[in-house]
């Protein structure tokens, strides 16, 4: 197992389940300064909520990757695990079929930073350091490719550029917050898992392979949105919020005035839909949607309970969960 893979695949695993309370100042201030998405994760809050416990009760015991990965490394995520943040300094461009753009992880956590350096090493890493942190390229033969960085409690991966410049910033109690960490900020506080991104969702017309749905986020009206923001709260319900900031308040009421029109096909639709929709249909139910000035919010909620009769049925799975 590459520690390239450790890493990344360590991040993409956790954002399944995870939510983030807060997002810290110091990492919020070691964010690209042209941040265009930034997410968080606190596995504390996740695991030990009753979602998740009922999900690490799902997966049973360590999978092979992940007993290779605490072998490794001696870095078991359930119990060393504090909080990810994910930043990506570009966006997918408009009309094209292209993906994020390759973004900076942040893991703070409890490393054994001794094993883990010998883990890098036996597992073709280029040890080195940088402003007095170990640092280690992820491939011998490309030193200015993807890097990983241990300080002290939190690791940082990504491109090694990417890496040093985030470095920088962090040892820099000086450094300026970049302008979506006010954003990131306020979505980390208001959700335990959440997610912001600048722009217009119509960004991601090009990536989404059903041509209706990339056709839909082309309309004008998507593309007056400039940023959005939205997260989960785990409990006894599923809570769901989010919102978009539009370039002008009759803009704002035009997007409510279709989730409108789109909600009453839904309710016209719904009696012809079978049990399995049941959740669905009652996080529907559920949204509340409004407009104040340029701003449209929506909250909905999903009982714990469905969503573990979905998992429970097998139209979820739990195969990559810690």
């Amino acid at each position: 197992m590459k520690l390239r893979t450790t890493f990344f695949a360590l991040g993409l695993a956790l954002l399944c389940t995870a939510g983030a309370h807060a997002a810290s100042p110091d990492i919020l201030r070691a964010l690209p300064a042209d941040s265009a998405a930034v997410a968080g994760v606190d596995a504390d809050r996740v695991l030990s909520s009753p979602f998740g416990q009922f999900l690490r009760s799902r997966a049973g015991g360590a999978d092979q990757h992940l007993a290779k990965l605490i072998e490794l490394t001696g870095f078991d995520p359930r119990r060393d695990l504090r909080e990810i943040v994910f930043a990506s300094r570009t966006l997918p461009e408009a009309g094209k079929r292209s993906g994020m753009g390759k973004g900076v992880v942040f893991i703070r956590g409890n490393f054994d930073a001794a094993k883990l350096t010998a883990a890098a090493s036996t597992q073709g890493a280029a040890l080195d350091s940088y402003k007095g942190v170990t640092i280690f390229a992820l491939h011998r033969e490309k030193p200015n490719g993807d890097m990983a960085a241990l300080l002290a409690s939190l690791a940082i991966a990504g491109p090694a550029e990417e890496v040093r410049a985030a470095i920088d910033r962090y040892q820099d109690p000086q450094a300026a917050l970049p302008p979506i960490a006010t954003q990131a900020a306020a979505a980390a506080n208001a959700y335990d898992a959440w997610a912001v991104a600048a722009g217009s969702p119509s960004r991601f017309a090009g990536v989404l392979k059903d041509p209706n749905l990339s056709g839909s986020l082309k309309g004008d009206l998507l593309q007056g949105i400039t940023q959005t923001s939205g997260g989960v709260r785990f409990g006894a319900n599923i809570e769901i919020g989010g919102e978009a900031v539009l370039r002008s308040a009759e803009d704002a009421t035009a997007l409510l005035d279709v989730y409108k029109f789109l909600m009453s096909m839904v309710q016209l639709n719904a009696p012809k839909t079978g049990p399995a929709s049941a959740p669905l249909q009652s996080f529907l139910g559920s949204l509340q949607v409004a407009a104040t000035g340029n701003v449209v919010k929506f909250t909905g909620q999903l009982p714990q309970a469905e969503l573990e009769k979905l998992i429970t049925r097998g139209r979820l799975t739990t195969a990559s969960l810690p």
